[in-house]
């Protein structure tokens, strides 16, 4: 498996080269038709459809279509069924930069067909109160305390609202570490 993964890796940068023959570019054009490369990361026409009913108290819009994953600046972002550490975001409520990140996870990411991106996100649950959070007294390890669960509120959230991923591991049944993924504190 790792021979054909280096292989194809080998392939791709080959075909990628700007000083390859017109015919290997052909080629890559080819493959990226083919194999769903698309430079803008939107989804065919054939893709949108109505909005589900379970969708409707927060999507608004005759015609949608649901992604597994995004790419934005390079960082993949995924609804959790298909992989849940890409899912776990770290975002403004509501886009205010002014108020303080709260961690979530993307349950659907909604592509509209004017090209608008949304994630459909579940916060993670704050701790309970006067639960002790060991962590609380390191101001420069962001990671904090909260519950194991994830609100049953879905709510919007623009790609560009999302500070980074977080990281988030069970100590109990009840409670969870969180720690902030952000390469820039």
């Amino acid at each position: 498996m790792t021979l054909s993964y280096l292989k194809a890796g080998r392939l791709k940068q080959w075909l990628g080269r700007p000083d390859s023959p017109a015919f290997l570019r052909e080629c890559k054009a080819l493959f990226d038709k083919a194999f769903g490369e698309r430079s803008d990361n939107h989804p065919a026409a054939s893709a949108f459809g109505p909005v589900p009913d379970h969708l409707k108290t927060v999507i608004r819009g005759p015609q949608i279509a649901l992604r597994a994953t995004h790419t934005v600046n390079g960082v993949v972002y995924s609804r959790t069924s298909t992989h849940i550490g890409n899912s776990l975001v770290v975002f403004y409520p509501g886009g205010n930069h002014s108020s303080c990140p709260v961690p979530g996870s993307i349950q659907h990411i909604v592509f509209y067909s004017n090209h608008d991106v949304v994630f459909v996100v579940q916060r993670q649950v704050s701790a309970p109160p006067g639960q002790l959070d060991p962590y609380a007294d390191y101001p420069h390890f962001p990671a904090r305390i909260y519950s194991n669960s994830l609100s049953p509120k879905l709510e919007i959230v623009r790609p560009n609202w999302v500070v980074s991923h977080y990281a988030r591991w069970a100590i109990d049944k009840d409670l969870a570490v969180v720690l902030i993924l952000s390469r820039v504190c």
